[in-house]
């Protein structure tokens, strides 16, 4: 098959005149030195050197363009471009042999005459071979060239110039005939050159095609000799794939069967894990509107809701961490801190549930400074959330243990517990979103079945692996922990959150602003409470309005409003305080990283996330008041 190698064929050329430029360009040099030499004491100096200077700076232009055509690997790609730099050249020197043809005429010395003919019939002679692979390239030389040399003679009117210019015809005539040959027999040889290659490439073409035909025919003469068992074995591969691929959609549709049956377990868990909070919320709220309660009883009611509302909150977190860790939103602040500290500071936010049904607890820690990289906050999760496992599944006065064990690699922490255990069938997947041992209603352990997958998700983003081992139901459950051992820091150690907070006595005036007015109200009269001035808005507008007339030192702001939203809001109280002395807090429901940065961005201060525990938000308002 033959194909259009126009392309090739114009790269090739292009190629062709670089590559014997420096042969020309050397013959251009020494023609130039040698007629300089003869005509020196018949034509003024200065001119002589003039021109000279002239040839020798065209010269090294062209040089220096035909290295770089050389040395550039995308030349071919821009042929086009690069033929017209060359021409450039071309007529360059064509000009200044034609200058030099001009105006060395010796009209005295008609030896010098055929001599500067001579030279230029010779220079047109070597350009018609090296520009022979590109169609009327000599030309671009020829005419520049001989034409003012022409003009001299036929100028100059005697019959010997006449006869000189009638053989100068003749000369450019026959070169014209033999650049045109030349010219020919390059593209005919480089046609063949490509037809060669096309040629050559469906050779091995066919060559492969027939050794391919060969092993094929080979192939076909054994499978002949050995066809019957060859079916035999097919037959069998088939029977044994099909079964496998049998079992493999019986256990496929058996998991979609699983997955379904815990989704609607996870959601009527969810329904009842959210009602078992809201009953005693609602019961404690009747029983406060009723008249004439008593304080002890309207206090126990109180308690009774601070209570219930601090486990729907740890059951809405759970299930965001658990979202935001399966959509990769939630981002590590690593630091290396001892793993006493972050066990320390778990074991004491996890003690009031164990104390509280009497369970023993036994930590041990080794002396030496054990130091891991990670997330202070979310590995006091996972052992917080181990802790409260092993006392939610233990019975009461039973005994609860925390170990930490390290070699050169790891650091282990392994919780022990004596309690309900976990059935063999269900310990590889205990791990696993939503999954519990016991879904009956007449379980008696809570939760959502998400706090193990958390434990394992958060271990595994520090690079560790967690693990589960139980002897079954009744024989207690150990949990273990692996993370990363690292060198001693050359800073100092972590120190967990919950310092000393700064009390300030200043009387604040804050403003509220939130389009839901029982949030405003109540959290309006939570600060006045405390000794603080509150003014409340529920727009963005009328929030304006009143920090105008306010003069607010704190703004309690929330972004999800109808209208005008929290960040447009921010940004025009910032517009209107350019020493930015006000504090923006933003309390709102929307907590990823994503929308912090937005809020620093509009001018916020600070970012709270609903719902807000009072001690934060009080903590929040005295620090504010001591930075200012």
């Amino acid at each position: 098959m033959k194909l259009n190698h126009t392309q090739e064929t114009r790269e090739a050329q292009v190629r062709l005149l670089y590559e014997q430029l420096p042969y020309a360009l050397l013959a251009t040099i020494l023609n130039a030195l040698i007629l300089t030499a003869v005509l020196w004491r018949q034509v003024s100096g200065s001119l002589l050197v003039g021109w000279l200077l002239a040839i020798l700076l065209v010269t090294g232009s062209r040089y220096a363009s035909g290295r770089a055509y050389l040395r550039t690997p995308s030349a071919n790609a821009e042929s086009r471009r690069w033929g017209r730099h060359y021409l450039y050249g071309v007529a360059s020197n064509g000009v200044l042999w034609g200058f030099g043809g001009f105006f060395f005429f010796t009209a005295n010395s008609y030896v010098h005459q055929v001599f500067l003919a001579y030279v230029l019939m010779g220079m047109v002679s070597g350009a018609i071979s090296t520009l022979a692979p590109v169609r009327g390239a000599y030309l671009v030389f020829l005419i520049p060239a001989l034409f003012p040399y022409a003009a001299r003679l036929l100028s100059a009117g005697s019959e010997v110039h006449l006869a000189m210019a009638s053989m100068l015809f003749i000369y450019v005539t026959m070169m014209g005939m033999i650049s045109h040959r030349l010219h020919t027999t390059v593209a005919e040889s480089l046609r063949l050159r490509f037809d060669n290659l096309d040629l050559l490439h469906d050779l091995t073409k066919a060559k492969d095609r027939v050794e391919r035909a060969n092993e094929e025919l080979a192939a076909q003469v054994a499978e002949k000799h050995s066809a019957q068992d060859a079916l035999q074995k097919a037959y069998e591969e088939l029977e044994r794939r099909v079964k496998e691929r049998t079992a493999e959609l019986a256990k496929s549709e058996e998991a979609l069967r699983i997955a379904d049956r815990r989704k609607d377990e996870f959601l009527a868990m969810l329904s009842h894990e959210l009602r078992n909070p809201l009953a005693p919320i609602r019961n404690a709220l009747q029983l406060m509107h009723r008249p004439n309660v008593p304080d002890s009883l309207v206090k126990r009611s109180r308690e009774i809701i601070d209570r219930q509302f601090d486990r729907l909150t740890r059951l809405v977190d759970d299930l965001l961490d658990v979202s935001r860790i399966v959509h990769g939103k939630i981002s590590l602040q690593e630091t290396v801190f001892e793993i006493a500290t972050v066990v320390n500071q778990a074991v004491e936010g996890s003690s009031p549930f164990i104390e509280a049904r009497h369970q023993e607890l036994c930590v041990h820690v080794p002396e030496e400074p054990l130091w891991v990289k990670g997330d202070f906050v979310r590995l006091d999760q996972v052992i917080s959330n181990l802790l409260n496992n092993a006392a939610k599944y233990s019975d009461t006065g039973r005994r609860i243990g925390l170990d930490v064990d390290a070699s050169d690699q790891w650091i282990t922490i392994r919780v022990q517990d004596s309690g309900v255990g976990i059935p063999k069938d269900a310990l590889p997947y205990v791990f696993e979103l939503f999954a519990q041992a016991d879904h009956s209603l007449g379980r008696t352990h809570g939760g959502l079945g998400i706090g193990l997958t958390l434990v394992k998700r958060l271990v595994e983003m520090h690079g560790g692996r967690a693990e589960a081992h139980s002897e079954g139901p009744g024989h207690g459950s150990e949990f273990l922990v692996h993370l990363p051992r690292q060198k001693a820091p050359v800073t100092e150690r972590y120190v967990s959150p919950g310092g000393a907070a700064v009390v300030s006595e200043e009387v604040l005036r804050v403003l509220v602003v939130d389009d839901n007015h029982d949030a405003v109200e109540t959290l309006a009269l939570l600060i006045r409470l405390e000794g603080h001035n509150v003014a409340v808005a529920f727009d963005g507008v009328n929030a304006l309005a009143e920090a105008a007339k306010f003069q607010p030192q704190v703004v309690l702001l929330d972004i999800g409003m109808p209208g005008m939203d929290g960040y447009q809001v921010a940004r025009e109280l910032r517009a209107r305080e350019p020493k930015r002395s006000m504090v923006i807090l933003a309390l709102t429901g929307y907590g990823q990283p994503e929308d912090r940065a937005r809020a620093e961005a509009a001018g916020f201060t600070g970012h709270l996330t609903k719902p807000v525990p009072p001690e934060l938000l009080f903590a929040a308002l005295r620090a504010h008041s001591a930075e200012r």
